[in-house]
């Protein structure tokens, strides 16, 4: 197998917000969030398309890294949802970490957090992977088929491809946790091989289904196993459809959650033409 070139890094873990100038509002509550509750101090960068730049660099007034898309990355794709997976996935080509916590615009920390919330010890990040049973049974009670659900159609067709088996492991929900090293084995032995870029990957996968960043991660990571799989559940409490929180609002406990979970989020697929909930 070939060999990866060696990087020195210059941090344990950091935090990786992607984002744009239509979550420049959620992004503002993220970052008040982190900023109150980051004992521990973890950089956190905060990725913005390029023609957005200007716009946060005028008018968010942090002290974080703000850099560029193509800093990261430069893509021919245009589609938002795939672009951002895209641009998250090659976030280690800056070197600037040996693992990131990479994290979206509608989510918001309730407590204080720290290194060791992720970082096992030397290096090592925890992997999300757990068979999501209490959020499979969630979505039957709003009528959706959990056996066609979207991590297991994508961990199907992305399994085609790596020869990989086993229990349908789920590797969310976000904020995804992720070692540049996985990533970096991922595109530049494994891709390189093939002649791939990581386009042609997704465009391979989109041929049966819809494809997921962090499947490939976890996935790619039972293959490679460059690190120890030391599994847990997700970091957030995470209200994916409106019907969930229909469901879960009389229970909806920031106090109480706070003794399950690091923060919270409210997806804004379905808050976007909605005033956003408070969750205090």
């Amino acid at each position: 197998m070939l060999k990866l070139k060696s990087i020195l890094f210059m941090h344990q873990l950091a935090i990786l917000i992607k984002t744009y100038k239509p979550d420049f509002e959620r992004a503002k509550v993220l970052i008040n969030s982190i900023n109150e509750y980051n004992i521990d101090k973890i950089p956190v960068y905060i990725s913005v398309n390029d023609e957005d730049y200007d716009y946060f660099q005028d008018n968010l007034n942090t002290q974080h890294t703000l850099i560029k898309d193509s800093s990261i990355y430069k893509t021919n794709v245009t589609d938002g949802w795939r672009y951002q997976q895209i641009i998250k996935t090659q976030f280690y080509r800056l070197n600037v970490a040996n693992n990131y916590l990479c994290i979206d615009s509608d989510s918001q920390f309730i407590k204080n957090f720290y290194l060791s919330d992720f970082i096992y010890s030397d290096n090592i990040p925890y992997t999300i992977m757990h068979e999501s049973k209490s959020f499979l049974e969630t979505m039957e009670r709003i009528d959706m088929d959990t056996e066609t659900i979207f991590f297991k159609q994508a961990l199907k067709a992305t399994r085609k491809i790596l020869g990989t088996k086993g229990k349908q492991w789920d590797y969310g929900p976000s904020p995804y946790l992720w070692s540049c090293k996985v990533w970096q084995h991922f595109n530049e032995v494994f891709l390189a091989s093939k002649n791939q870029k990581f386009e042609d990957f997704f465009n391979d996968i989109e041929k049966t289904a819809i494809p997921s960043e962090t499947v490939i991660y976890g996935e790619y990571l039972r293959v490679c196993n460059l690190i120890p799989i030391l599994p847990i559940e997700g970091f957030f409490k995470v209200y994916h459809y409106k019907k969930q929180y229909d469901i879960e609002k009389k229970f909806h406990d920031i106090d109480k959650l706070k003794k399950v979970y690091l923060g919270v989020i409210f997806q804004s697929n379905w808050t976007q033409k909605k005033k956003r909930f408070k969750l205090f």
